[in-house]
């Protein structure tokens, strides 16, 4: 599922805008509305039988970073619309008590780690969930403490915490530069996607999806007031991406959606570049169940 990086070098979403790249941008409110008899619930209990632990980072602001050289301006909003969703009625109410939201001076590498220990919380019929906005790299995300080099919280850490939680549905979204470099194989058309390196429990569902390929940048951009992958993600949770109207987001219609609209979104404002294209991998069936319409 993840290996490990040799050396530490980065690049940050800025960068490609001083290079005139993209928009570097990442709040603005989204304008979506459902019939009020609809009630949608991202992986719900109803679907799974269990409850969710969720810890998620989002930074805008780094320590030893500036607005001109590092800083982002909305991973941060990203996190919180991420966690307002998964404790909103149609994200399932998730207890805010099982939701660990860190954004900024608040995400530190330390601090993160202790936040992940809340998966061992987790019975079998439950499920958890880690999302990341902010920089990374080739194998690394970069806590809020991070000079670039050290310290960096390295995929073989969130593996390890993922592995030691007995959930048997296990989500990781990450929305961060050079995100693909996790990946061992990536999601295609198939019934699943596996490795053994995604076996993190032989019962369990893994599913990881990923913002863009190793190579590129994970655009935010200013219009949309938001990282262009975390705005489609969330419409789709919302229900954008149920295509066949079965009440039912599956990981495959997510992905479809969330990729298609991503990359849309890239060749239409900036086609001198290749488009910002997202990956999902993992151990679990396509019509695995994401988000439900009740």
């Amino acid at each position: 599922m993840y290996f490990t990086l040799q050396s530490y070098s980065w690049i940050n979403k800025s960068l490609a805008t001083n290079q005139g790249l993209i928009e570097n941008s990442k709040s603005v409110k989204f304008s979506f509305y459902i019939p009020i008899l609809l009630t949608l619930s991202f992986v719900s209990q109803l679907i799974y039988g269990g409850t969710t632990y969720a810890v998620i980072v989002g930074i805008s602001n780094y320590e030893q970073f500036t607005p001109t050289s590092g800083d982002l301006r909305y991973s941060d909003r990203d996190a919180i619309y991420f966690r307002d969703y998964l404790t909103s009625p149609r994200g399932g109410n998730i207890p805010a008590s099982q939701v660990i939201l860190l954004t900024n001076n608040r995400a530190s590498k330390d601090m993160i780690i202790k936040a992940l220990s809340i998966f061992k919380k987790a019975a079998k019929e439950d499920r958890v969930i880690f999302y990341f906005s902010g920089h990374g790299n080739r194998g690394i995300f970069l806590p809020y403490d991070t000079d670039g080099a050290h310290p960096v919280l390295t995929y073989p850490e969130l593996k390890k915490a993922f592995r030691e939680s007995n959930a048997t549905n296990k989500i990781c979204i990450t929305d961060a530069c050079k995100g693909g470099f996790m990946k061992m194989k990536s999601y295609s058309d198939q019934t699943s996607a596996t490795t053994p390196d995604d076996q993190l429990h032989t019962n369990s569902n893994v599913l990881v999806f990923l913002s863009c390929l190793p190579q590129q940048v994970s655009v935010e951009y200013r219009d949309l007031g938001q990282g262009v992958f975390t705005y489609f993600l969330l419409k789709a949770l919302k229900g954008e991406a149920d295509t066949d109207h079965d009440n039912t987001v599956t990981a495959y219609e997510l992905y479809k959606y969330v990729s298609e609209n991503v990359k849309d979104f890239s060749l239409q404002h900036h086609p001198e570049t290749d488009p910002q294209t997202p990956m999902m991998y993992g151990k679990f069936d396509k019509d695995m169940p994401i988000a439900y319409v009740n």
